[in-house]
């Protein structure tokens, strides 16, 4: 959909020119953490947006953009079967198009061994964190075509390719996540959409602040000293914060990285290095 408006020009005539449209992304698992960051950073930088989680907090967590009509809010639950058909429907009545997704829902799933681990939560960690993601790109891409090209980013993780004991579900998960974007990236590129991954290390989110936790316990100390010892064994001596992964993300969504596809881009403050 796009629009023109008519201006004089330098001879006192009138000329047509073109307006171009603020660009369409969903975001989803925005209510909070990460989402909330990436969700509130490219409206920001003039997307509109549909913003999606399963929690109504959805509804509150952007105020006055929420009522600017440029950004509206969904309740939706990346593991049912017609979440990605109702985002897309979501954008289209609301905007008439849709130019980038961000696949960023997820779950951290059983902290488990493998061998005490139901199988009904290995499922259900994949059926948010990949079939999730699935849903939502089978039902963008043909809008995506149509329009001519777009942008895909979904969030993996540091720990689709370090692994941890007690991780399998989360970690397996993560990693078909980052096979899955370069699957599309093969598959997509000639449309002129471009798929990547970002992989955020050790956050300040509160899934990764429930697993310090149960880190802490397990060895015996205070939370705030295993943050610490995190911390410590990050090169950049921080935490990352969701403003490191959102200047990501809209880097991977701008005309600068038009050339870039199907890429993992660690957020991780250098922590595979050392």
């Amino acid at each position: 959909m796009s629009s023109r408006s008519v201006a004089p020009n330098d001879t006192g005539s009138i000329s047509t020119c073109p307006i171009i449209e603020a660009p369409v992304a969903i975001v989803t698992g925005a209510a909070a953490g990460l989402g909330r960051d990436i969700a509130e950073r490219l409206h920001s930088e003039g997307y509109r947006i549909v913003a999606s989680d399963i929690s109504p907090r959805v509804h509150e967590a952007f105020g006055q953009a929420a009522t600017a009509g440029t950004l509206v809010t969904i309740e939706a639950d990346a593991g049912a079967a017609d979440s990605g058909t109702a985002l897309v429907n979501a954008a289209l009545d609301a905007f008439g198009r849709i130019d980038a997704i961000v696949n960023n829902a997820g779950v951290g799933g059983p902290g488990s061994l493998l061998e005490d681990t139901a199988v009904a939560d290995i499922e259900a960690t994949f059926n948010v964190n990949v079939l999730g993601v699935i849903r939502l790109c089978q039902a963008a891409i043909p809008h995506l075509k149509s329009h001519g090209g777009g942008r895909i980013v979904n969030i993996g993780s540091l720990f689709a390719t370090q692994p941890v004991v007690e991780g399998s579900a989360y970690c397996s998960s993560k990693a078909a996540v980052h096979v899955l974007s370069q699957c599309l990236a093969l598959e997509l590129g000639p449309f002129g959409i471009t798929v990547n991954t970002v992989a955020p290390g050790f956050m300040l989110t509160a899934m990764h602040l429930d697993e310090v936790g149960l880190q802490a316990d397990r060895l015996g100390i205070s939370a705030e000293q295993r943050l610490e010892q995190l911390r410590q064994s990050v090169p950049v001596r921080r935490h990352g914060t969701g403003g490191d992964v959102a200047g990501s993300v809209l880097w991977l969504l701008s005309d600068d990285a038009s050339y870039v596809t199907g890429q993992t881009i660690g957020v991780n403050g250098g922590i595979r290095l050392s």
